[in-house]
């Protein structure tokens, strides 16, 4: 690739700098492969950092410096990614125990693992998951009893959970999968 340097790069120029980042696609690909959860979403991200390329070709400068160009759409492709995946998880922990009614879980069948193990794990969390999983209470109310805003206590919901969830896939194995009901490992 040859240099031009002004205000942007000529037609033929930015020919050579298309043709030289398709035929980089397998190494942008593995740049992003190593970075996210999945092929798909890899090859997602790398199909929008070419359209973002193709808006933005205007700003290259130097056809010379289109890989590190290119790469840096790469970057901002992958903060973004986890920027929504970020979002869109703490929408779900603050919303969705909200919008259903919490049902107890405490019944005869319940592992009695659980309970053991509600010992072992953060004094809020057990807490929160005696109150609102095993006996029902809405998550406003246990969120007024704490002096907590109710996405607080969302949060620290879903926290217990994977506390809880940890130790008991140590303590019961494949069975805590299932949600502990009829529970043998005792």
């Amino acid at each position: 690739m040859s240099s031009h340097q002004g205000s942007g790069l000529g037609s033929e120029a930015s020919r050579r700098v298309f043709q030289h980042l398709s035929d980089e696609r397998a190494s942008f690909l593995a740049f992003l492969r190593k970075r996210v959860d999945s092929a798909a979403t890899a090859e997602d991200l790398l199909q929008a950092a070419y359209l973002r390329a193709i808006e933005h070709l205007s700003e290259l400068r130097d056809e010379r410096r289109a890989d590190a160009w290119f790469y840096r759409f790469l970057r901002n492709a992958i903060i973004d990614h986890y920027r929504r995946a970020a979002t869109a998880a703490k929408v779900l922990v603050e919303e969705a125990p909200l919008d259903r009614p919490v049902e107890p879980v405490r019944s005869p069948n319940t592992c009695p693992c659980a309970t053991r193990e509600l010992n072992r794990i953060k004094t809020d969390y057990a807490r929160a998951l005696e109150d609102v999983e095993m006996d029902g209470m809405p998550v406003q109310v246990f969120a007024s009893q704490e002096r907590i805003a109710p996405g607080t206590a969302s949060v620290r919901l879903y926290r217990a959970r994977k506390a809880l969830a940890s130790r008991l896939l140590i303590i019961c194995g494949s069975c805590s999968g299932q949600g502990c009901f009829d529970c043998t490992c005792e």
